[in-house]
């Protein structure tokens, strides 16, 4: 994340946070920028320095997850092995991400404001995440190794890494892979057209996992 210091020595990540925070406590129209710039200890021209309105402030926050995330997907759908372990892989990696964001996410996926122009490039990467989610679960219904509608199953995980972020709350979780791969199981043995699978699947998921999540396995441990 960026880190330019303003006139006043305050960087752009601090402002991300502490925006966040009253996004996700009074709502992103219930927030004006004198509130952020009066939190952070900053003038108003300061914040406009970094973000010069409202929107562009959340739609980075936005950003910060919803890029990784497709990265992340992009290269489950395009690695070599079974799909269940790829789709573990990819829900173990992007839980555990949304778990160690240093902003709330609480504030992030605000559908009013993502209909507004000023943020339809971040609906759209929603919609493309949505989409990319459900050709890989149709890549496993296809194989055979999974039992479930693409969309049903996408719906039930945007519905899940929402109460995820509803359950962290403001802070970073600590050891946020336990409830990672609390989800992905979750998933997995509710979709598995085998759900005796599923051990072998996790075996299979640690392999691909620091592919997916971008990090090196000394990283995940």
């Amino acid at each position: 994340m960026r880190s330019a210091r303003g006139k006043a020595g305050v960087t752009r990540q601090q402002i991300l946070v502490v925006a966040s925070r009253l996004f996700a406590e009074r709502g992103f129209y219930g927030t004006s920028t004198r509130e952020i710039s009066e939190a952070v200890g900053i003038r108003q021209p300061s914040l406009y320095s970094h973000f010069a309105t409202k929107h562009l402030l959340l739609a980075e926050l936005i950003d910060l997850d919803l890029r990784p995330a497709l990265h992340r997907l992009a290269r489950a759908l395009e690695l070599d092995g079974p799909v269940a372990a790829r789709l573990h892989a990819f829900l173990h990696a992007d839980v555990a991400a949304v778990l160690r964001l240093p902003f709330d996410v609480r504030c992030l996926y605000n559908d009013d404001a993502l209909r507004t122009p000023e943020l339809q490039e971040q609906a759209r990467r929603r919609d493309e995440l949505h989409q990319l989610t459900c050709r890989l679960v149709q890549q496993g219904v296809a194989s055979g190794e999974l039992a479930a509608d693409p969309v049903f199953v996408q719906r039930a995980i945007t519905g899940l890494l929402l109460e995820v972020m509803r359950e962290r709350g403001a802070s970073v979780r600590p050891a946020p892979d336990d409830r990672a791969v609390d989800v992905a199981d979750f998933v997995l043995r509710a979709t598995l057209a085998d759900p005796l699978s599923l051990v072998a699947v996790r075996v299979r998921s640690a392999d691909l996992l620091a592919d997916i999540a971008g990090r090196r396995a000394a990283d995940l441990v």
